[in-house]
C-alpha cells in the first residue's frame, strides 16, 4: 500500500540536521579557517606583548623596591656626581672633592694612585712651568744589557724662579725626579742647571763608582755648556 504524501503545512521549528558540503563550500571553509588562524596568531602576539609589558613593569617596581629597601637598611646610596680630582703623589693617594665645594671641604673619597695617575699628575705639574725645555745629557747604547743608557735634564720657570729635574737610566739603575715647585729653586737658569748637574754627578758616583762615572762627564759637559749661556 503506497504511503500518502504528507502535507507540508506544519509549524516551523529549529532542528540540527546533517548537511553535506559541496566542493565550493569546502573551498570557502578552507579560506575562512586560514583567516581565523591568522586572527588567532595576531591575538596571541598581542597578548604576549601585553604580558611582556606587564612583566617589565612588574620587574621595574620590584627592582625599585629592592633598591629602596637596601638604601634604607644601609643608610646611604652611591650616586654618580661631578668631582674635582686632586693628586697627592707623596702619599701615593688621590682625593675626590664635590664640584663647587669650598676650599676647606673634606674629600668625599680617597683612593690609591695608579701608575697612570702618576703619569697624569706629572704632566699636570710640569704644565704649570714656563720656558720648559728637555736637555738630552747622553744617549748611548748599553752593551751589557743590549738596551740604551739615557739622561735628560728638565728645566722650567715658575713665579720668576727656575727649577730643574733629572731623568736618568743607566743599565738597570734609574733616577727620576719631578719638576715641581717643591724642588730647590734658583733665581737664574744657569744656577738651576748647576744644581741638577751636581746631583747627577753624585748619583753616578754612588751608583757606578768614581771611575765609571767619569765616562759620562764629557757628554754631560758638552750638552750643558750651551744651556748655561742662555737666560730667558
Amino acid at each position: 500500500m503506497k504511503t500518502p504524501t504528507p502535507k507540508l503545512d506544519g509549524p516551523l521549528v529549529d532542528k540540527t540536521i546533517r548537511h553535506d558540503y559541496t566542493t565550493e563550500e569546502l573551498v570557502t571553509l578552507g579560506g575562512e579557517m586560514a583567516q581565523a588562524l591568522a586572527g588567532l596568531r595576531g591575538i596571541e602576539t598581542e597578548f604576549d606583548q601585553v604580558k611582556s609589558s606587564y612583566k617589565a613593569r612588574t620587574s621595574e617596581k620590584e627592582a625599585l623596591i629592592d633598591r629602596l629597601s637596601t638604601n634604607r637598611m644601609n643608610g646611604f646610596e652611591l650616586r654618580l656626581v661631578k668631582c674635582r680630582l686632586v693628586f697627592r703623589p707623596k702619599d701615593r693617594q688621590k682625593d675626590y672633592y664635590l664640584d663647587g665645594a669650598d676650599e676647606d671641604s673634606e674629600p668625599v673619597l680617597t683612593e690609591d694612585m695608579t701608575q697612570d695617575d702618576f703619569i697624569q699628575e706629572l704632566f699636570q705639574a710640569e704644565a704649570r712651568f714656563e720656558c720648559r725645555k728637555i736637555v738630552t745629557l747622553f744617549d748611548v747604547p748599553d752593551v751589557k744589557s743590549g738596551g740604551e743608557d739615557s739622561g735628560q735634564m728638565l728645566l722650567g720657570r715658575l713665579d720668576k724662579l727656575w727649577f730643574s729635574s733629572l731623568r736618568i737610566r743607566v743599565g738597570k739603575k734609574e733616577l727620576t725626579e719631578r719638576l715641581d715647585s717643591e724642588q730647590p729653586a734658583s733665581k737664574k737658569r744657569s744656577d738651576a742647571i748647576d744644581r741638577a748637574a751636581t746631583r747627577l754627578q753624585k748619583w753616578l758616583k754612588d751608583q757606578l763608582g768614581k771611575e765609571a762615572a767619569k765616562g759620562f762627564d764629557e757628554p754631560i759637559t758638552k750638552s750643558l755648556e750651551p744651556e748655561r749661556e742662555l737666560e730667558e
